[in-house]
C-alpha cells in the first residue's frame, strides 16, 4: 500500500522502526539539545513511542528526516489547531512553562489525530536556512577570489532564499537587525572582502516554494524550530524584504533534469558556482554519483566552481571522511575549484551558527 505523492510509501510489514528510532535520537547536534528544551523533550517522546517510529519509518529513506514530523505537527500549530496551537506560539515567544509536559501534550494529540502528521508526508522539508549563508559567503569570496561577477545554481533551492546570500550582514553578535545573520567563525577569516556581483541567480529545486504564497510561507515557518524567535522573525524580514531584492529564476525538477537548462541561462563567460546545502542528502546513492560526476566534470572548465554543504552522512568521491566526535553533528563543506579536484574546505553548524576553515588558502 502507498500514497502516491512522492516522498511517503508505507509497507506495512517492512517498516525499520530501529532506523526511526536512530533518526530521532540524533535529529539535533548536541549544542541543540542544550538550546532547545521543548524539541528536544519532543524528540525524546517521540523516539520512544511506537506511532511516531511508524509515521518516520514510513517515508522513503531519502525522506526520512525527523524534521519532517516535527515539520507537520507545527503546520498543524499554525493552521490554528486548538490544542498545538497555543503550545507553539508560546515556544516561538520563550513563555512555554515545562517543555517535557508540553511534549507529552504534543503526543496526545498525534495520537488521537495522526493524520495531522500522515496526510504531511509527502512533503519535504524544505527549510531554505537563511543562516547558511553566512558561510555561503565565505566560501563564496575565497573562489570567486579577485572576480568581480558571478553566477549561481543552487540545487534544492526551495523558496530560492540562499540565493540571495550577498543580501545579509554577517556578524558575530546580535545587532537587532533580524537580517543579520550571526556567526562564529572559528577560524579567522576576513569578511571584509567585497563578494562580487551576482550576474544571475538560478534555483532548482522538485518542488519549489514561493514566498508569495500563503500556504508556503506557512510551510516555510512550520520548519522552523519554534524556540529560536529570532529566525522566525528573520524569515518574516525576509518575506517582507525580497520583492525589492534582484529577480530569480526557479526551474522546477531534480538536479540532473535541470542542471543544463540552468546552465544555459548564465553567461558562459562569467564564472558559475553551483551550490547544494543539505540537498544531496535527500539523493539515492545512484543520483548521488551522478550528481558529482556531472558538477566534476563541468568544474573542469575554468569558469565552474562548485561548493557543497551537507550532512556527513553524504559521502562524495575523492574527499576523506573524517571521523572526529566535534565534527559529527556538523555539516561538511566540500569545494571544488575551477579546473581542480573536490576537497574539504571546512566545517560548519548546519544552519551556519559557526564556521572553520580546514583547506590552506
Amino acid at each position: 500500500m502507498g500514497n502516491s505523492k512522492i516522498g511517503f510509501t508505507v509497507i506495512e510489514d517492512e517498516l525499520d522502526l530501529d532506523d526511526a528510532r536512530k533518526r530521532y535520537r540524533f535529529a539535533l547536534a548536541p549544542e541543540d539539545y542544550e538550546r532547545l528544551p521543548f524539541y528536544s523533550a519532543l524528540l525524546h517522546d517521540l523516539e520512544h513511542d511506537t506511532l511516531a517510529l511508524e509515521l518516520l519509518a514510513s517515508v522513503r529513506v531519502e525522506q526520512r528526516n525527523p524534521m519532517l514530523v516535527l515539520a507537520a505537527l507545527q503546520l498543524a500549530a499554525l493552521r490554528g489547531h486548538p490544542i498545538l496551537g497555543p503550545i507553539y506560539d508560546e515556544a516561538r515567544h520563550g513563555a512555554l512553562g515545562d517543555p517535557e509536559v508540553a511534549a507529552q501534550r504534543v503526543l496526545e494529540v498525534l495520537h488521537v489525530a495522526p493524520e495531522l502528521v500522515r496526510d504531511e508526508l509527502w512533503r519535504s522539508t524544505q527549510t531554505n536556512e537563511p543562516g547558511r549563508s553566512a558561510v555561503i559567503q565565505a566560501v563564496v569570496a575565497d573562489l570567486a577570489s579577485g572576480t568581480k561577477t558571478i553566477n549561481v545554481i543552487e540545487v534544492g533551492t526551495s523558496a530560492g532564499i540562499n540565493l540571495y546570500f550577498d543580501k545579509f550582514t554577517v556578524r558575530d553578535h546580535d545587532d537587532g537587525n533580524p537580517l543579520t545573520l550571526v556567526c562564529e567563525d572559528v577560524t579567522p577569516l576576513d569578511r571584509s572582502r567585497s563578494l562580487p556581483d551576482v550576474l544571475t541567480r538560478v534555483g532548482i529545486d522538485p518542488n519549489p516554494l514561493l514566498l508569495a504564497s500563503e500556504e508556503d510561507r506557512r510551510w516555510l515557518k512550520a520548519c522552523l524550530w519554534p524556540e529560536q524567535r529570532r529566525r522566525h522573525d528573520r524569515f518574516d524580514a525576509i518575506v517582507a524584504a525580497t520583492p525589492s531584492w534582484p529577480t530569480l529564476t526557479m526551474l522546477r525538477g531534480r538536479a540532473m533534469e535541470r542542471l543544463n537548462n540552468a546552465f544555459e541561462l548564465v553567461d558562459a563567460s562569467t564564472l558559475t558556482i553551483v551550490v547544494n546545502t543539505w540537498t544531496a542528502f535527500y539523493f539515492t546513492d545512484d543520483e548521488r554519483a551522478e550528481y558529482f560526476d556531472e558538477v566534476a566534470r563541468r568544474c573542469t572548465n575554468d569558469n565552474v566552481a562548485w561548493l557543497s554543504i551537507e550532512s556527513t552522512m553524504v559521502k562524495w568521491p575523492l574527499v576523506d571522511v573524517d571521523e572526529q566526535a566535534r565534527h559529527r553533528a556538523a555539516s561538511q563543506i566540500v569545494v571544488t575549484r575551477s579546473g581542480a579536484s573536490a576537497v574539504r574546505w571546512g566545517w560548519c553548524h548546519a544552519h551556519g551558527r559557526w564556521l572553520e576553515k580546514t583547506t590552506v588558502p
